[in-house]
């Protein structure tokens, strides 16, 4: 089993502690200071290319990278941690496997059965001291679950209630109020905000459209970062880890139809006070998701659907959805590094009988400048 990658949030990176154990395993050698500068403190394409180095078996250099984006801005972020454990069983290190262990347990990785049965530390499982840190991981985890537990901060009831949410928009660079524009709203990834699409505006070719990134409702705290999450599912403060598992999906569903009551209601606000004309979806990861969502649910509003990462879950849909919205073109990025969920959500729609884009670029869990390119281009061609 290969090691957690880290698709949630390539974006969403936080900061070290200071007291951090991973101060005694920089013992890979002097970290480089042109290394860390060449790359503008950018945490995202340090762990990027932490994890081309390890699927190209250079676990060192692999550690190296995890080490230099844990210092810049990562704040014991587990599953990054729990990635360098990984490429210190690999390299057969057992105190520092185990030191990043600790650490990722209690930063609050909360995966046992990873610890148990991934390959990459199985070779160290007959190493005492491993073991040592192994038993201390896990009573940490225990120790959080058990804090966590219904027993101790009672039943969960969730209670649907209006809030304010946050859109940003931008306007092309001559707007006339007179004229109509298409709209494009774009949906950012577990972990992410608004600033995720909103801030690369300016790498539009043209921009000759209205732009709106919109906010997932779901707030919760990662390091020192407030971050969003379109649905309860997947962050310690709102995925109901102590709710029964049948509860907890048919809460997971019902959120996601509430995000997408709310990305409609963003759409008809944004008509309100614009000229629009064609209107087309745009989200990366779980904001792909949340795209196929919306869009699929309501294909007469949309002009197409362009995602990133997204996955197409077919069980949460009822039958015959995704077929009766095929009308609806859907451009779909991929990066080459990344697992086949943009491949799948590709031979998916394509027996559904859709016209798919397929567009590939270098590298993993993240959508490059010249995407962004690509589906303005998309948005031209099939008008």
């Amino acid at each position: 089993m290969k090691c957690l990658t880290f698709t949630l949030l390539i974006v969403s990176v936080l900061f070290i502690s200071q007291a951090s154990a991973l101060e005694d395993s920089v013992t890979l050698g002097e970290l480089s200071s042109e290394l860390f500068e060449s790359y503008e403190i950018q945490p995202g394409f340090l762990v990027q290319d932490a994890a081309l180095c390890y699927m190209d078996g250079d676990y060192e250099k692999a550690a190296e990278y995890y080490i230099l984006a844990l210092q810049a801005d990562l704040d014991d972020n587990p599953i990054a941690l729990f990635n360098l454990a990984c490429c210190y069983g690999l390299l057969d290190e057992p105190e520092l496997a185990g030191k990043a262990l600790l650490q990722s347990a209690l930063a609050g990785f909360d995966r046992p059965e990873h610890i148990e049965t991934d390959t990459d530390l199985s070779s160290l499982m007959g190493n005492e001291v491993f073991n040592e840190y192994v038993d201390e991981a896990m009573s940490v985890i225990e120790a959080a679950r058990e804090h966590r537990s219904m027993a101790v901060l009672g039943e969960r009831l969730y209670l649907e209630f209006p809030s304010m949410q946050t859109a940003r928009v931008h306007l092309p660079e001559n707007y006339d109020p007179q004229e109509h524009y298409d709209l494009v709203l774009a949906l950012h990834g577990y972990g992410g905000d608004v600033t995720e699409f909103s801030s690369r505006w300016a790498v539009f070719d043209e921009g000759n459209f209205i732009f709106a990134s919109l906010q997932a409702p779901y707030a919760f705290e990662l390091g020192d970062r407030t971050v969003y999450s379109w649905t309860v599912h997947g962050s310690s403060q709102w995925d109901g880890g102590d709710m029964p598992l049948e509860q907890k999906q048919e809460m997971f569903r019902y959120s996601m139809e509430l995000s997408s009551d709310m990305i409609l209601a963003c759409l008809d606000m944004i008509k309100s006070q614009y000229r629009i004309d064609r209107i087309y979806l745009l989200g990366f990861s779980q904001g792909g998701i949340m795209a196929y969502w919306t869009g699929f649910g309501n294909p007469s509003l949309f002009a197409g659907i362009a995602t990133y990462s997204g996955v197409i879950d077919e069980e949460l849909y009822q039958e015959g959805v995704i077929q009766s919205a095929s009308v609806v073109p859907v451009f779909i990025g991929r990066g080459m590094q990344e697992d086949d969920r943009a491949i799948n959500a590709k031979d998916l729609l394509a027996d559904a009988g859709y016209d798919v884009t397929f567009f590939e670029y270098d590298g993993g869990h993240f959508f490059p400048d010249e995407g962004l390119q690509a589906v303005e281009e998309w948005m031209r061609e099939i008008k």
